[in-house]
């Protein structure tokens, strides 16, 4: 699979009031949203129903074996650090039934079962984790043996990258050059902007899907 590079000069704004409506647009698509969201304590990443379930106006503090969420002052949707949830299982879920039995009369017979696959939409896919999941299609779709479920879930998912603003304590994307900010393996990049008295995406195209 071919990691999509940006599309030249194709840079956007994109009020934050605006933001539903792409939400909206990909689910009539028949996408699947999953970003970040709070659970127990945690930004985690979940299914998504509009906006008002990321984690608006909340921060996380990470440093060596700490980490908690902090309220922040502003309204930014996207003013964290990356979480401790990993895309990975959207892509490899833990558990698959490959197939299934069935009695007959003089023994069974095995029945594979159809694989089931479906279009996701990724909100706020950091630089870093871009950089790991180029490293899954790598391992899974490059080698002498092509992963099928994989090749097929990653042709269905679309990526919405974001640019960080906020630096964890435990945040190394410098020193590995996988950040911060996104450069290929996206449909659309945002980078959240915060003014005095205007709050806005910088909305970069990444691919095809991205420009449509």
């Amino acid at each position: 699979m071919e990691i999509s590079e940006p599309i030249p000069n194709r840079k956007e704004i994109l009020d934050v009031g605006h933001l539903q409506r792409c939400f909206d647009s990909l689910k009539q698509l028949g996408y699947r949203l999953v970003g970040p969201t709070l659970e127990n304590g945690a930004i985690v990443y979940d299914e998504l129903t509009s906006i008002n379930d990321l984690p608006i106006g909340w921060t996380d503090v990470q440093e060596g074996a700490t980490y908690r969420l902090k309220k922040r002052d502003d309204a930014a949707f996207f003013g964290y650090a990356v979480g401790p949830h990993s895309w990975k299982k959207y892509f490899l879920p833990s558990a698959r039934r490959l197939w299934r039995a069935e009695r007959e009369e003089n023994g069974f017979r095995i029945i594979d079962e159809k694989e089931e696959i479906t279009k996701l939409a990724l909100i706020g896919v950091r630089a870093c984790e871009l950089h790991a999941i180029a490293i899954q299609d790598k391992v899974f779709l490059e080698g002498t043996y092509v992963d099928p479920y994989y090749k097929a879930q990653r042709e269905n998912v679309f990526i919405v990258a974001l640019n960080c603003s906020v630096a964890g304590g435990t945040c190394f994307c410098v020193s590995m050059k996988s950040g911060p900010k996104a450069t290929s393996g996206f449909d659309l990049a945002l980078t959240e902007v915060l003014e005095k008295d205007r709050h806005y995406f910088v909305v970069e195209v990444g691919s095809e899907k991205g420009e449509a």
